[in-house]
């Protein structure tokens, strides 16, 4: 063979070993697949056949579609319970869930039960690809929790506006791994105690469902660390728990939220406000922006098989 030959031969076997290591990155930019063997929990979906996609295709139909009304068992006149009760059976598994960042430092923010226990945690970026999550700090009496990554998309906006029952509200998420939105109207408060691994009692704010997009989900497991979204764009708390007979969400306060960003000692730049805030008939459109520009994220918590 000629020495030409031989040339191009070794100069294609040295690409193909080159580009395989640069394709490996660092941690922070490593492709996670969720594992085989989870098992699957009712407020924090399993990721096993929700593989990584792209949202904008997910979401196209939102762009002309109308959100489903949703017809309650309870009347929202109905007067909410003092106190709700949520179990914790302590068992660890592969799940996902929401969080929405508040920072292009890379602060993000979520539920504590869809971040405690895991082995590691991504933020889901791109399809195939997802950042590793850094630090978990977790607010020790709320279901609310502080994730860091290196870098990522541009935050939004926290307010501490007082809220009048009636209030319109907007939450975004992935309920059962899928983009999905939801609207409310505020209710009132109550208390939510969790037992089991960790015991601990907080006052969360009570909306009654409205309408969602899109209409297929039963439980909105996976919509647990989304943001609410008031009229104007703005965050005014996140997505805990819900009690589905009673077509209840029940979300995290601004306090909850100011006391963990300074238990995690992070400082979080001025946000943005989504352009022409939401309304009860386009807010589809704009919870597509927010998912397509990764404003709003889908979590990855992965535990290891034992």
């Amino acid at each position: 063979m000629r020495r030409l030959d031989w040339f191009l031969i070794l100069l294609l076997i040295v690409g193909a070993v080159g580009g395989k290591i640069l394709n490996l990155g660092d941690d922070d930019g490593a492709q996670e697949r969720p594992p085989d063997t989870i098992r699957d929990h009712p407020r924090r979906p399993e990721p096993r056949g929700y593989a990584p996609r792209v949202w904008g295709m997910e979401t196209e139909d939102w762009l002309t579609a109308l959100p489903k009304s949703k017809r309650n068992e309870i009347p929202a006149h109905a007067p909410i319970p003092h106190e709700g009760v949520i179990l914790d059976d302590g068992k660890r598994s592969s799940t996902t869930g929401s969080a929405f960042s508040l920072s292009d430092d890379g602060v993000w923010l979520t539920a504590r039960h869809v971040a405690e226990g895991c082995d590691t945690t991504w933020i889901q970026i791109a399809p195939e690809k997802a950042l590793k999550v850094r630090r978990t700090i977790i607010h020790p009496r709320a279901d609310v929790a502080v994730l860091t990554t290196r870098g990522g998309p541009s935050g939004l906006t926290l307010s501490n506006a007082q809220l009048r029952r009636g209030d319109n509200a907007f939450k975004i998420g992935f309920p059962k791994g899928l983009p999905g939105a939801v609207h409310g109207r505020y209710l009132g408060e109550t208390a939510i105690r969790h037992r089991g691994r960790n015991s601990y009692r907080e006052k969360v704010n009570v909306w009654g469902e409205v309408s969602r997009i899109p209409s297929r989900f039963g439980s909105l497991g996976g919509l647990s660390g989304g943001p609410v979204f008031d009229n104007t764009g703005q965050i005014i708390g996140i997505v805990e728990a819900e009690s589905r007979r009673r077509g209840r969400i029940m979300t995290g306060k601004p306090k909850t939220i100011s006391e963990v960003l300074k238990l995690a000692r992070v400082k979080v730049k001025p946000g943005e406000t989504v352009g022409g805030g939401f309304s009860q008939k386009d807010y589809p459109q704009a919870a597509r922006r927010l998912i397509t520009t990764l404003r709003i994220a889908r979590v990855i918590c992965r535990v290891d098989a034992f």
